[in-house]
């Protein structure tokens, strides 16, 4: 069943681009069929005879959607972006998410909801919407999130899904623990399942596992957009019925967001290899999974740098606030996991080890499901990817809120604010609904 993306702001249209050429290249290696083709593109009457992207471009200034579209373009695939699904215009909204929110919002409203209108009618059904952004901007934080409230009165029953990426602890933008937080405290009442993508994490990838001395926006977007796709292409469920998977994105956040107070996903996929590596590797699911399942256990993101100490029987697991928080480390709990594995028989793996009940909170129903596909990914003979519910938002959010707070107590540049008409109030209520947010994963 289609699902519409949106690419909101610059890290959206860029994101968004990676995204588009992942998923164009694994579906052209890998027969996966015309339903796989069909969820995420269309056949166009304006891209002469290619395929077009199900997608709605949107920035506050053009030179980003155009580079996108260009770069689809060139690109030499089967795809190309619609030749009129795109809105923008000729200033941005100045790192404000006040101004993208309050400002700009409710003047392409009308806009941006008939390109959607669009999309939806060319699609003989609809599973939901995937919005790309970013939370540090004005465009992609702040109209992002008035794009997916529009979304969400206009299309009570569509799925929602944000891939929000979060900024650089170090701080690209100055005010971005004001525009993250407003980002975050909105959505969680909006969507149905918000994916964290972490710059710093994303870096990390690169500079460390992938061998790229200093990684650029191009090369981390790159890694996202393979994660991304990792989970969103087609697999076959594991179960009595060994169903296959009708739609990837609506199974995925039903299962994994069975309640409203919970909403965060943090999305693991490995191996992380250099693609020149891949041939000379050797590839083992119980090695795979060991890795994976620690990366579960101690909530990290990274495939390397892991704390093998940390362990979900031993009396240490118990201590602490979190395995991302806090001085003790703790096992990491999740709501529910996704184990998706992709290759060379992966639907006979023995995944035992992630229903591991000391991994996940006692009152969730079914907390874990597994699908499998058995084409390769990314070239790589074996890969898994795990998509989870879990506590690994906590410290980012804290550490997030500590510099909100700080910048607060002395008013800094909330006069930008108050000038599209927010207050005082409005930056306490989002505080503690952040707040109450945290805590609640805290207490898993």
């Amino acid at each position: 069943m289609p699902v519409i993306t949106l690419q909101l702001g610059q890290c959206g249209n860029q994101l968004g681009c990676s995204f588009f050429s992942t998923l164009a290249g694994e579906l052209s290696a890998n027969d996966y069929g015309f339903d796989a083709v069909n969820e995420y593109y269309r056949a166009g009457p304006d891209t002469a005879g290619l395929y077009t992207a199900r997608s709605v471009l949107i920035d506050m200034e053009p030179k980003v959607v155009a580079g996108a579209r260009a770069s689809a373009a060139a690109s030499g695939s089967w795809w190309r972006y619609s030749s009129s699904g795109y809105l923008v215009m000729q200033s941005g909204s100045g790192n404000n998410w006040a101004q993208g929110f309050h400002g700009y919002g409710p003047r392409v409203h009308e806009a941006a909801l008939e390109l959607v209108r669009r999309e939806v009618e060319a699609a003989d059904s609809l599973t939901g919407f995937l919005l790309l952004q970013s939370m540090a901007g004005g465009t992609g934080a702040g109209l992002g999130t008035y794009v997916a409230q529009a979304l969400r009165d206009e299309y009570h029953s569509a799925f929602i899904t944000n891939c929000c990426v979060w900024p650089y602890e170090s701080g690209e933008v100055i005010v971005q623990p004001y525009n993250t937080l407003f980002t975050l405290s909105h959505l969680s009442d909006l969507s149905d399942g918000i994916v964290l993508l972490e710059n710093e994490a994303l870096h990390l990838t690169c500079a460390r596992l992938m061998g790229i001395p200093r990684p650029s926006f191009a090369d981390m977007n790159g890694i996202a957009a393979r994660a991304m796709a990792s989970v969103l292409l087609p697999s076959r469920l594991r179960g009595p019925t060994n169903s296959s998977t009708t739609s990837p994105l609506a199974d995925l956040v039903t299962q994994l967001c069975p309640h409203p107070a919970y909403r965060m996903l943090t999305l693991r996929a490995i191996p992380q290899l250099p693609p020149a590596s891949i041939d000379f590797t050797t590839f083992t699911w119980p090695a795979i999974l060991k890795r994976l399942r620690q990366m579960l256990v101690t909530g990290s993101v990274l495939e390397e740098g892991m704390d093998w100490s940390i362990n979900p029987h031993s009396p240490a697991g118990a201590r602490g606030t979190g395995a991302t928080c806090g001085s003790s480390p703790r096992v990491n709990r999740a709501v529910a996991n996704w184990l998706v594995l992709r290759g060379q028989g992966a639907g006979d793996v023995d995944v035992g080890e992630f229903a591991d009940p000391a991994l996940t909170s006692a009152w969730t129903v079914d907390p874990l499901s597994v699908s499998y596909n058995p084409a390769k990914f990314g070239r790589c003979l074996m890969s898994a990817s795990l998509l989870s519910n879990d506590r690994r938002c906590v410290g980012p959010i804290e550490r997030m809120q500590e510099c909100a707070y700080g910048m607060l107590a002395s008013r800094a540049f909330v006069h930008q604010y108050e000038a599209y008409g927010m207050s005082i109030s409005d930056f306490t209520a989002c505080f503690a609904r952040i707040e109450d947010i945290a805590q609640r994963y805290v207490r898993l």
